[in-house]
């Protein structure tokens, strides 16, 4: 009888914490034929995400354009950490969340790394970590700095 496979959602926001985090979650597949899902989440403000992203000229857009230009361009950036049989997500909100969200539509792990690219960040742990450990139905699987 065939092993099942572990679906595994890895929460990436290309800080190095999120890149060490998904190659625990590539390891962890790896050993048990899993399944993995890579997934960004996007502010709510598409201006907020074009300056964070330093992504100024798409703000000289017409109206109504910043928001396509950031979906294509965190798309792109997902494209290239994706390996082949990754499939990747973008998501949009909060991201502790939304990732706790998009973690309850099957998945049997959310890896994450302990620290992202917030401005503030928390004492111990980053606040998207914080707030998916109080709200994830799912185990989550931190992977710490180096």
């Amino acid at each position: 009888m065939a092993r099942p496979r572990i679906r595994i959602l890895a929460g990436v926001d290309f800080s190095p914490e999120s890149r060490r985090a998904l190659r625990a979650a590539r390891d962890l597949a790896r050993s048990c034929s899993g399944a993995i899902t890579i997934a960004h989440v996007r502010p709510f403000s598409d201006v907020r995400a074009a300056v964070a992203e330093d992504r100024g000229d798409l703000l000289r857009r017409p109206p109504g354009h910043v928001g396509s230009g950031m979906a294509a361009h965190y798309s792109r950036r997902l494209e290239r950490v994706c390996r082949r049989g990754e499939r990747f997500l973008l998501l949009k909100g909060a991201p502790g969340p939304a990732l706790c969200r998009e973690a309850r539509r099957g998945y049997d792990l959310l890896v994450l790394g302990n620290r992202g690219r917030g401005r503030v960040a928390a004492a111990l742990l980053g606040s998207t970590v914080q707030v998916a450990l109080h709200r994830s139905q799912i185990p989550i699987l931190v992977v710490r700095r180096g």
